[in-house]
């Protein structure tokens, strides 16, 4: 087997791979061993969560807190209100401190947050984040989990979450395109899988120009953090539907990892709640995340420490609209 073979492997079941708080019960198939899609839903999908939402919490607290809300896995970012893990100055005892006790809970770490502006126009920032990013990559192995996640990026030289007219452009998309495939390079020599998340205020904007850029990089290790809340403008809300089967349609088969939260209108663009304040289709978004018929996370998130039982009991409770 190849490297790439391996990577393909990797890429198709790498978020799912120990012991894992699952939606529900191991599901029964019908009478010709085939399963509905509410019992894929609860095969396939794992409930995760951002250790970012336990982050004011000591180290020990959170790992206790997370496994007793119920989940089983999460992305970690390696920062507690006692111990704090900083890629671009690595404390290796602090790393372990970390794995070790969340692994002593029963959490299994799912994704590593990679998360940069990939375009930066600012090129400190730029750089010092391409070396996170890296960092993370050919670590994965002592950090937990071999997807490692980040954004596509802005050239809005205010804000990373602001769009710029420069991001619609061929010269923009090049540049996004050039940077994400220097990571995957390096994800392919070290076993990983950078995972991109899209968002219409970043290069990446929609479904097209993603299935664009996984067919142009052509790379086992770029694959996809499924996010539909990030693909809606204001307008397409009414036509989410034919949106989110278009989605997954054209990129739906690159996802490694998912987050679960929402969308709703507001005057200066969408909102990005945490799940059960919007109005994503969440039957629907299950649906077709079950009929990719491969195991990975599902990660809630855009969510406070309080707010956390709610909005997992919002996205269980979907399941049972199947």
């Amino acid at each position: 087997m190849t490297r790439r073979d391996v990577l393909k492997a990797v890429g198709a079941g790498a978020a799912a791979l120990a012991t894992q708080a699952s939606l529900a019960a191991e599901p029964k198939a019908d009478s010709k061993g085939k399963l509905d899609v509410k019992a894929k839903v609860r095969k396939n999908l794992k409930l995760g969560i951002f250790t970012s939402v336990y982050s004011e919490l000591p180290l020990e607290e959170a790992a206790r807190r997370i496994k007793e809300d119920g989940f089983g896995g999460v992305v970690c970012d390696y920062s507690f209100k006692d111990v704090h893990f900083d890629p671009l100055a690595p404390d290796w005892k602090a790393a372990g401190k970390i794995r070790t006790t969340l692994e002593k809970n029963g959490i299994e770490v799912v994704g590593l947050f990679g998360y940069y502006n990939v375009v930066d126009p600012d090129a400190a920032k730029r750089k010092a984040g391409e070396a996170k990013m890296d960092m993370l990559i050919t670590n994965w192995k002592r950090l937990g989990s071999p997807i490692v996640s980040t954004e596509t990026g802005t050239f809005n030289t205010e804000s990373q979450w602001k769009e710029s007219p420069d991001n619609s452009t061929e010269k923009g998309y090049a540049t996004c395109r050039q940077a994400l495939q220097k990571h995957a390079r390096t994800a392919e020599k070290a076993g990983a899988i950078v995972a991109i998340e899209c968002y219409w205020r970043n290069v990446i904007d929609s479904a097209e120009r993603a299935e664009r850029l996984f067919r142009e990089v052509k790379s086992p290790a770029l694959k996809l953090t499924m996010d539909p809340c990030n693909f809606f403008r204001n307008e397409d809300l009414a036509r989410m539907k034919p949106m989110l089967e278009d989605m997954f349609k054209r990129v739906g088969r690159e996802t490694v990892i998912a987050h679960a939260k929402d969308v709703k209108a507001s005057a200066k663009g969408p909102d990005l709640p945490a799940a059960g304040k919007g109005v994503l289709d969440y039957p629907l978004y299950l649906r077709l995340l079950a009929e990719l018929d491969k195991e990975f996370w599902l990660i809630i998130e855009h969510l406070t420490i309080d707010d956390v039982a709610r909005a997992r009991d919002y996205v269980k409770a979907q399941i049972d609209k199947l």
